[in-house]
């Protein structure tokens, strides 16, 4: 009998600082189910209405042709293909693809064309940025030890030594020893300096990074990720701030890919863009201008069946790939089959910090 895609359905889950979206893909064999991730952090109700219309153009059909059944919602909402509407393909593309793995009895990197290493690098995403969150959010996790001071920083420090991380990524946090080095954070009511990099901003870098990198060693990298926050000459800034510790990363965002190449071109700073990007032609006129060094696509949001082609065109043009991952651990798992297989694979997201709750989720959490 051949396999049919029978009913898809949404969860939206409580994990933490973020809901989760789950989207969860039955067929005519009961014994075999898909699961995906569509997390969104602003919007998951539209994300699962927006699944539940693209069903119309799944159910019914061979679960196993994950590229076809991608193409054709891809063509019917090709106006508004990028947010919501390419989230809600991605968690019901990684479900295809997660019953294509099932039915064919074979890892999904081995259906994406074998892995090439054993083995992926990991970083501690918002090391001492969700310890720095609002006490109730802290709560929430389970977090016992706050980071508000540079000591902290360096206690934080230890414990990621003593985990095993090589690399870290923090934000910039707001520290209660350093009152004249000032976080700036755009879009989260009144912020004054409307994309600048002020002395204040400037100064809370040096802090926060320039602690990290005290307490870490030489060895460890250390990324630091200001989003959307500052604008073209305000990156800049804060580029050249950041030279003297040779970071891992600068992660600053722009929908301009003119604009991310200056400021690239100005800096000796290692530059890393892309968790707000769309498929491969969102990612073209990046690449075509090397306007960053690295691209952090994100699968929760592209997909496997579109990242993998991502991360292909980003090694076309000699650069490296590093997936956003800071939803669920099934959007790690999705993640870690593309990262196994692509040549251009440089380290992988991981949020340590999380819901208390996360792995109670899985089968088989380690």
């Amino acid at each position: 009998m051949a396999l049919k895609v029978t009913d898809i359905k949404t969860f939206v889950v409580d994990g933490g600082f973020r809901p989760w979206t789950f989207v969860k893909i039955e067929m005519s064999d009961p014994g075999v189910v898909g699961w995906g991730d569509c997390t969104d952090w602003g919007a998951p109700r539209p994300i699962t209405a927006m699944v539940e219309r693209l069903s119309e153009f799944v159910i019914g059909r061979d679960p196993t042709q994950a590229e076809a059944i991608w193409w054709d919602p891809h063509n019917v909402n090709m106006r508004h293909t990028a947010g919501i509407a390419s989230k809600g393909m991605s968690g019901i593309d990684s479900a295809l693809w997660d019953i294509r793995g099932k039915v064919l009895n074979a890892p999904v990197w081995q259906l994406l064309g074998g892995k090439m290493r054993d083995e992926l690098r990991l970083y501690w995403s918002h090391c001492g940025s969700t310890r720095a969150r609002e006490k109730s959010m802290t709560d929430r996790l389970g977090i016992t030890k706050r980071v508000e001071t540079t000591d902290d920083i360096r206690e934080l420090a230890q414990e990621v030594k003593d985990r095993g991380y090589t690399a870290i990524k923090t934000n910039m946090i707001k520290l209660k020893d350093r009152p004249d080095a000032q976080p700036i954070r755009s879009g989260r009511g009144g912020a004054a300096h409307a994309g600048d990099a002020p002395a204040s901003a400037r100064r809370n870098a040096e802090a926060v990074v320039g602690t990290f990198g005290e307490a870490l060693g030489p060895d460890i990298g250390i990324a630091i990720d200001v989003a959307f926050s500052f604008k073209l000459g305000g990156a800049i800034k804060l580029a050249q701030t950041l030279e003297p510790f040779d970071v891992m990363w600068l992660e600053t965002e722009t929908f301009d890919p003119e604009a991310l190449r200056v400021i690239r071109n100005f800096t000796t700073t290692t530059i890393c863009t892309g968790e707000s990007i769309f498929g491969t032609i969102g990612y073209r006129p990046f690449l075509q201008n090397y306007s960053q060094d690295i691209i952090m696509p994100d699968l929760a949001w592209n997909g496997i069946t579109m990242d993998k082609k991502i991360a292909d065109l980003a090694n076309a043009y000699d650069t490296l790939f590093a997936p956003h991952n800071c939803h669920s651990p099934i959007n790690t798992l999705v993640s870690a089959a593309v990262c196994a297989t692509v040549p251009n694979f440089f380290i992988q997201e991981f949020d340590v910090d999380d819901a208390p709750w996360r792995d109670d989720l899985m089968t088989c959490p380690k």
